[in-house]
């Protein structure tokens, strides 16, 4: 009878007689601690990364459609002699020869808040 006790008490419990002193429990809490949060792969790292990834996206979205618009202004300046006159007069205050330009500059809408955009 005495055979069948132990057996019994050591059936009671997976991790054996003492949970606690099982030390496969304490290296798999630590590992799981030490993956999500000490790691250079942590969860949190991946996380952060992806957040950066997301915006360096966006923002390269935005630049692809400036430069595409840039683009396209650029062949209009090229190929059309009138659009090119008239950005270098409204830009750079170009002017033709014997002609006067005056220019008229409010406190709203200075030369400076025109040239920076």
């Amino acid at each position: 009878m005495e055979k069948n006790k132990t057996k019994a008490s050591a059936k009671k419990s997976i991790f054996g007689k003492h949970w606690y002193s099982n030390i496969y429990l304490y290296l798999s809490l630590i590992f799981i601690v030490w993956m999500f949060f000490i790691d250079t792969n942590s969860y949190l790292t991946h996380k952060e990364l992806n957040n950066e990834i997301s915006k360096l996206k966006h923002e390269k979205d935005y630049y692809k459609s400036k430069l595409d618009s840039e683009n396209i202004q650029y062949e209009n300046l090229k190929n059309n002699r009138e659009v090119r006159e008239k950005y270098a007069r409204e830009k750079y205050f170009f002017k033709k020869l014997n002609e006067d330009i005056f220019i008229i500059i409010t406190k709203d809408n200075s030369i400076n808040s025109k040239s920076n955009p």
